[in-house]
């Protein structure tokens, strides 16, 4: 009952069947583990920086609608009195 013809002898025991067919599972799961191991890293790294981005526009808006910001850079454009009168030519 071979279809493909590969020459392997089939067994014909069913708890043997299922023995072989966990061993090749558990063979194909640690291949795929450690092809994923590599790609892990990368992951993890890529979250970090996501995370580092998020906090960075959420100090960012803080500190320009919560404290204040947009109030000091309004207040740094217009033209500040000066202490010194003018001087007055005749």
């Amino acid at each position: 009952m071979n279809p493909h013809g590969d020459g392997k002898p089939e067994p014909n025991d069913p708890d043997q069947v299922v023995r072989l067919l966990e061993l090749e599972l558990a063979q194909r799961r640690a291949t795929l583990q450690r092809a994923r191991s590599p790609l892990r890293g990368f992951r993890v790294a890529s979250f970090i920086f996501l995370f580092a981005v998020l906090l960075g526009a959420l100090l960012a808006f803080y500190y320009v609608f919560v404290s204040g910001g947009v109030e000091d850079l309004r207040t740094r454009g217009t033209a500040q009195p000066s202490a010194t009168p003018a001087a007055h030519t005749p």
